[in-house]
């Protein structure tokens, strides 16, 4: 899985750009870049927190 396709399914689950930027210290414009697949090396920590963000809507997904 690459960060477009865990950022698109953060967005399904009814997250925002914005919101997903916040709660990753990054700017909508950046989450939106990274979406449209700008981005193909992320740093450690901002895929390491898109991962995180990613797994904790997976399981609020399968508890609901």
């Amino acid at each position: 899985m690459n960060w477009q396709q865990l950022i698109q399914e953060i967005q399904q689950s009814g997250i925002s750009q914005e919101e997903i930027g916040e709660s990753i210290g990054r700017s909508q414009a950046w989450v939106s870049a990274a979406a449209k697949g700008k981005y193909q090396d992320l740093r450690w920590a901002d895929g390491e927190a898109i991962r995180k963000l990613h797994s904790k809507v997976l399981k609020a997904k399968k508890a609901a």
